[in-house]
């Protein structure tokens, strides 16, 4: 049993030293990496990004593009906004899928944002409506475990036609 153990540690560390006998990398005369007549890229004429058509239902005044990879300028509202809701973004949802909506699913939350604002802004004390607008904000951020800024709020309401509601109550800034 030594005998075997010895042989193998030896075997090991023969190799071990001859490791850099060993060619690394293609054998000579073959080069790496794609053919020369292989472009990268698009084909000439080729124009990156979305066709002018597909961005004419964006409002003028709204930036389009994609912050997370880095790009500057236009995007960057667009991109952070979208963050800044998650999952509520799914405001966006039709009058008909907000009806209809399971109570617990995102929209379903949301169903019950726009009820509550809707009553809250049918209070005629504006105690009791700041109040309910506050509580109706405060369910829906911990419904949808998401803080809810001044212009997160302002997003959603925008999105369901709430108007009227200071963006303020009931949002952490």
């Amino acid at each position: 049993m030594k005998k075997r153990h010895i042989a193998l540690i030896a075997s090991a560390a023969a190799l071990m030293l001859a490791e850099g006998a060993f060619a690394a990398g293609p054998p000579a005369g073959v080069t790496t990496g794609p053919p020369p007549f292989v472009t990268m890229g698009p084909p000439p004429g080729v124009v990156k990004g979305p066709p002018p058509h597909a961005l004419t239902h964006i409002p003028a005044g709204i930036a389009v593009g994609k912050p997370s990879l880095g790009l500057t300028g236009t995007g960057s509202a667009q991109g952070l906004a979208a963050n800044e809701l998650g999952k509520l973004n799914a405001a966006h949802a039709s009058p008909v899928a907000l009806q209809h909506a399971a109570p617990n699913s995102t929209v379903g939350v949301i169903a019950n944002y726009q009820d509550q604002m809707n009553d809250a802004l049918a209070l005629a004390d504006p105690a009791q409506r700041d109040a309910a607008i506050t509580t109706a904000r405060q369910e829906l951020a911990l419904s949808s475990n998401k803080q809810l800024t001044p212009s997160a709020a302002s997003r959603i309401d925008g999105m369901l036609g709430i108007t009227g509601a200071s963006p303020d109550l009931g949002t952490t800034p």
